[in-house]
C-alpha cells in the first residue's frame, strides 16, 4: 500500500463516524432494517441491492465453453456477468448474438459487461468492438486503450450509448496503474468514459482501493471485485487487504450504479467455492 499518510489517519480516526453516516444509507437502499437474512427473490436469487452484482467470466476460464460456463455459474446465484472473449469471441458474427442473449436468459443472466479489450486510434476496428457489445446488450465496454484513442472513442460512446470503462492491471501497467493516470485522461471527456476500477490490481500496485475510488468519484463506471494478500495471492474476499464494508460504503458515497463483479483467479479448476465465499462476505457486509 502507498505510504501512510496523515489523510490517512485521519480517515482511519473517523471511520466510526463515516460508518454510522453510510450504514444508514445502505440499509435503507439494500434491505429491512428488521431483516437480518439477505433478502431472496421468488426465484431462490439473492438481491445485492443497491448494486448489479455479477461475476468476471475470466473467473471460470478453465470452462471453456459457453454451455459449461452457464452450468457453473448457476451455483453462483447471481444475474449478470461480465463476459471475455475467452468465452465469447469478439469474433462472433452479430446475428448470433441474439441467440447467445437468449442463451443468458435461459440460465438467468445478462450480460452487463464485456472485457477487457484493446481500444487504439483505429476507428474501425474500435466501432467493431462496439457494434458487438451493444448487440450483446452490455453496459459498458470494459478497457485498455491507447492514449491515442480517445478521439475515436468519444465519437463512439456518443453514437452507440455504451460505456467505456478503463482496467488498471496492478504494478506492470505503465499506462493506467494509478487511479490518477486514468482520472488525468478522462477529466475533460464524455461522462460515459471512465474507469473499470480493479479494486485486488490497485492494491497489487500499492494504492489504496477506497482512496482510489473516492479520486474516481463518478467517473467509477465498473468495479472488479478482489482481494489480495501482503504475498501478492488472491484470496477470499476481506481475507486479504480489502475492507469489503468500507469499499461497498465508498461505492454507495459516490453513487456508483455500474457493473460490480467479482473477479477471483484463484484455484482454476474449481473457483466456485471459493466465489461463494466471497459472495457471503459481500452479503454480510450488505
Amino acid at each position: 500500500m502507498r505510504p501512510i499518510n496523515r489523510r490517512h489517519f485521519l480517515r482511519e480516526g473517523s471511520g466510526l463516524a463515516l460508518s454510522a453516516t453510510l450504514s444508514a444509507s445502505l440499509l435503507s437502499r439494500c434491505s429491512p432494517a428488521a431483516d437480518p437474512e439477505p433478502e431472496v427473490s421468488s426465484t431462490g436469487r439473492h438481491h445485492y441491492d443497491p448494486f448489479d452484482m455479477g461475476f468476471q467470466s475470466y473467473s471460470l476460464r478453465h470452462f471453456t465453453e459457453l454451455e459449461e460456463l452457464l452450468e457453473q455459474a448457476g451455483r453462483l446465484d447471481l444475474r449478470h456477468v461480465e463476459l471475455y472473449r475467452g468465452h465469447l469471441p469478439t469474433s462472433t458474427p452479430l446475428p448470433q448474438l441474439e441467440q447467445i442473449r437468449k442463451q443468458l436468459a435461459s440460465a438467468g443472466l445478462t450480460a452487463n459487461a464485456f472485457g477487457v479489450e484493446h481500444f487504439s486510434e483505429d476507428h474501425e476496428a474500435n466501432e467493431a468492438l462496439f457494434k458487438f457489445g451493444k448487440a450483446l446488450g452490455v453496459k459498458c465496454l470494459s478497457a485498455d486503450p491507447s492514449k491515442n484513442a480517445f478521439v475515436s472513442l468519444e465519437k463512439l460512446v456518443e453514437e452507440y450509448d455504451v460505456q467505456i470503462a478503463i482496467h488498471n492491471h496492478g504494478p506492470e501497467d505503465a499506462r493506467w496503474r494509478l487511479p490518477e493516470w486514468i482520472l488525468e485522461a478522462v477529466a475533460a471527456l464524455d461522462p460515459r468514459i471512465g474507469a473499470c476500477a480493479d479494486l485486488g490490481h490497485f492494491i497489487r500496485a500499492a494504492v489504496d482501493p477506497i482512496e482510489a475510488l473516492e479520486m474516481l468519484g463518478s467517473r467509477v463506471l465498473g468495479v472488479h471485485l478482489k482481494d489480495f494478500d501482503q504475498e501478492g495471492n488472491d484470496v477470499v474476499l476481506g481475507r486479504g487487504q480489502l475492507d469489503v464494508g468500507r469499499t461497498l460504503a465508498t461505492l454507495v458515497k459516490i453513487g456508483f450504479d455500474g457493473p460490480l463483479s467479482l473477479e477471483f483467479e484463484g484455484d482454476k479448476e474449481n473457483p466456485i467455492p471459493k466465489m461463494l465465499e466471497c459472495l457471503a462476505t459481500v452479503r454480510d457486509a450488505l
